[in-house]
């Protein structure tokens, strides 16, 4: 595999292709407000392309680049979208787009991420492009989705939410960078379906992180879902089972005392063997994708991403919650 300094520089590469395509809106003004949102992000979804080539041994091919900065705008205009919507004033420790450009200009300048987000898909093939529209579609009909949900909804409605929104763009991307890599059809379905498994469990990390984390690690607040009106797994597994105290603190705006029903340790633990679960799945079908040699440094990269993400996220108070499963570093 090529070395560490190698990734990371094609990694800049694609930061960079990602910043260009964000400028030259035509205002100067809109081009700073975009820099910041556009290049703040960890990029995820993109290093997975980059992890697959690298594995595989290919060379930074330019349609391999133009897939990965593909997804990364496409993800970035969804949330400038998802921002106005939900009514969240801050993205990434700044001011969000509509906060700073006003609601139009900020409907306006995801569109034109959009844009030039599915340019860059056709520039990496007709087949890449064709996966990076279904993303498309997918993901808004995740955002349609999200207002049919309610506490009292079946946990399999929700996890076929957080599947639409945002385990199918984690599986785009992955398939996005096996097609390009020309490799089996059977291999492409083994690596999206790495990309799926990695993103559901992804979401539910993220669930868990607002319900145990600590907010100065994460960088950003927590404890933030259920006043929002956002129910994941947790919150769901405790109406079922205990639904008139949960109801009656939500109704009460007593978010403090809906928080530690939901962080019963039957609960939590429930939710860490559902998100280890699909880690395990991802681990699985790489391994069935690529021979074990190649798999197992996206094997081994994938099971630490989890692993310390909780273990270093997870506030000192409820590390113990944690003492059973593989995220306390087994």
């Amino acid at each position: 595999m090529p070395p560490l300094d190698y990734v990371d520089s094609v990694g800049s590469q694609v930061r960079g292709l990602v910043i260009k395509h964000a400028e030259g809106t035509g205002s100067e003004s809109l081009d700073n407000i975009l820099g910041p949102v556009v290049s703040a992000g960890k990029m995820i979804r993109s290093g997975l392309i980059l992890d697959l080539g690298t594995a595989v041994g290919s060379r930074p091919l330019p349609s391999l680049l133009s897939a990965a900065a593909a997804v990364e705008l496409l993800h970035i205009a969804s949330l400038i979208h998802d921002d106005l919507i939900d009514g969240s004033d801050y993205r990434r420790d700044a001011p969000a787009v509509h906060i700073s450009a006003g609601e139009g200009i900020s409907i306006l300048s995801g569109d034109l991420l959009l844009a030039r987000g599915m340019r860059l898909a056709q520039e990496a093939g007709p087949a890449a492009a064709s996966v990076w529209q279904g993303a498309f579609e997918r993901l808004t009909l995740g955002q349609l989705a999200e207002s049919r949900l309610s506490l009292s909804s079946a946990e399999t409605d929700f996890l076929s939410y957080i599947s639409l929104k945002t385990a199918e763009l984690f599986a785009a991307s992955c398939e996005m960078g096996a097609l390009v890599l020309k490799l089996s059809p059977s291999t492409v379905d083994q690596v999206r379906s790495f990309g799926w498994n990695f993103g559901m469990a992804f979401q539910l990390l993220d669930d868990l992180l607002d319900l145990l984390g600590d907010e100065e690690v994460l960088g950003k607040p927590v404890e933030t879902d259920l006043p929002n009106g956002v129910y994941g797994v947790a919150a769901i597994r405790v109406f079922t089972t205990s639904g008139t105290a949960l109801e009656e603190a939500l109704k009460a705006n007593q978010f403090s005392e809906a928080y530690v029903l939901l962080r019963n340790p039957d609960v939590v633990f429930y939710c860490l063997d559902l998100l280890e679960g699909y880690v395990a799945a991802a681990a699985n079908s790489i391994e069935q994708a690529l021979t074990l040699d190649k798999a197992r440094p996206l094997v081994s990269w994938t099971e630490g991403y989890f692993k310390a993400a909780l273990k270093n996220g997870v506030r000192a108070e409820y590390s113990h919650l944690l003492s059973s499963h593989w995220g306390r570093g087994k």
